[in-house]
């Protein structure tokens, strides 16, 4: 775990797997409550030093990390890969968003922060594991750029080494990151209630999102929440056909984890047929795989849609959501 400017050999690691084959990899050092406690309190500590470091200066440090992960980029993404099964491409993409992103707002962030002060505290961030880099480590560059320190909890399904070594980088260019692991029940007090806390960010599930919801409610804290949803198409009155057919092979794009992805369609039953003839060239277009399943060594890496379920759980979650579905009457279109 990365706090107070130094890594500490706390926690107790939980054992995890790579979702492409299974085999071991690193796991979550889970830290107790107490020990949340002392990181967050370091947290304050590096916050009131911080948010005195004048601009350029911050500026010139979150670029100098910037730089870090373009060169370090390969690695990351190949990461991502190992730990979550992001196909190659995707993890790549992952990588790309969180750097550009970043660069954006450091060009930008003079204007933003006219007349505005950082935060009384740092900031806490709490996240889904699907998106360590354009979503995490994104958010948590941009909140250190404008002023705050930072702390952000590892998700517990995988993102561990990629984390590590982005938050490795930052450190070393001396910017306020926090990266610890740990299980909600333990970490919650620490990291969403605890006084010192200037503001909570989760992105994730409808579940979690509502607990922390009541939490900084009740507290009256500074938050962002964003929850998952499930976006739908709407076709009526529809002509174009050939138009759509590559729109809708669009709507796999990211694995639809993304949080404008489109997973249902409500159809005018009069145009279902040439929906259905729309629609099926397009997710018969799908790829799946391994995303390192190459012939021979110098192959490039498969171009994919989806590599593995990131866990066996998940996998017979949506098997069993299937066979419910057919047993009440659905009708598999695809296969």
């Amino acid at each position: 775990n990365l706090w107070a400017a130094d890594w500490h050999p706390d926690g107790a690691p939980l054992p995890a797997t790579s979702p492409l084959d299974g085999t071991s990899v690193a796991g979550p050092p889970r830290l107790d409550a107490d020990a949340a406690r002392h990181a967050v309190r370091a947290a304050l500590d590096q916050h009131r030093a911080w948010r005195h470091v004048p601009l350029p200066e911050r500026k010139a440090r979150v670029s100098a990390t910037l730089d870090a992960l373009t060169e370090h980029r390969e690695l990351l993404a190949l990461l991502l890969v190992w730990e979550i099964g992001k196909p190659w491409k995707l993890a790549q993409a992952d990588v790309d968003r969180a750097i550009d992103g970043v660069r954006w707002y450091v060009a930008e962030i003079a204007r933003m922060l006219a007349d505005r002060t950082p935060l009384p505290g740092p900031v806490s961030n709490i996240a889904s594991w699907n998106y360590p880099m354009s979503v995490l480590v994104h958010a948590m560059l941009v909140q250190a750029l404008a002023g705050n320190a930072v702390i952000a909890k590892t998700p517990t399904d995988g993102g561990l080494a990629c984390l590590t070594l982005a938050c490795a980088l930052a450190a070393r260019e001396g910017v306020p990151l926090t990266l610890v692991s740990g299980g909600g029940r333990e970490l919650s007090p620490a990291l969403v209630r605890s006084p010192e806390i200037g503001c909570v960010s989760f992105v994730g599930g409808r579940d979690t999102g509502a607990r922390v919801a009541v939490d900084v409610a009740d507290l009256g804290k500074r938050h962002i929440l964003e929850q998952e949803g499930l976006n739908t198409w709407g076709i009526w009155n529809h002509t174009d056909w050939p138009s759509l057919t590559p729109l809708l092979r669009k709507t796999f794009d990211y694995a639809k984890q993304r949080c404008t992805a489109y997973p249902r369609f409500v159809v005018q039953r009069a145009a279902f047929a040439d929906f259905l003839a729309a629609y099926l060239p397009a997710v018969r277009g799908v790829r799946f795989g391994h995303p390192l399943a190459v012939a021979a060594p110098d192959d490039p890496l498969p171009e994919l849609d989806f590599g593995p379920l990131i866990n066996a759980a998940k996998a017979k979650e949506l098997a069993d959501l299937t066979t419910e579905a057919i047993s009440r009457g659905a009708v598999p279109l695809h296969r």
